[in-house]
């Protein structure tokens, strides 16, 4: 016996991405000249205009720090629970913490 197939609208990435991935208002470029070095602390925050680096959405909001810096992308190391991640992502979703 099965169950009867849900109709309407599924509730997968794209549902639960929808309110971080909504564009607000034109990017300048200022985020490219911006200099992040070893141990800074950086604030994750996806820009759905640059689909290449985009972290997953659970990154979203956390706080990590500068691990390695390259031209167009930076290391970060997140504590996501008791572990420590690694995300790569480039200058565009990330912004530095504090400022």
């Amino acid at each position: 016996m099965t169950t009867k197939k849900p109709s309407g609208r599924s509730h997968g990435f794209k549902h639960k991405s929808r309110s971080i991935m909504t564009k607000n208002a034109p990017r300048g470029v200022s985020f490219l000249l911006r200099e992040y070095h070893e141990g800074d602390k950086a604030l994750v925050i996806i820009d759905p205009r640059q689909h290449k680096g985009l972290p997953h959405r659970r990154y979203h909001g956390k706080v990590g720090t500068v691990n390695e810096v390259g031209r167009r992308s930076v290391t970060l190391d997140i504590k996501l629970g008791k572990k420590t991640k690694t995300l790569i992502t480039r200058f565009d979703h990330i912004k530095p913490f504090g400022v």
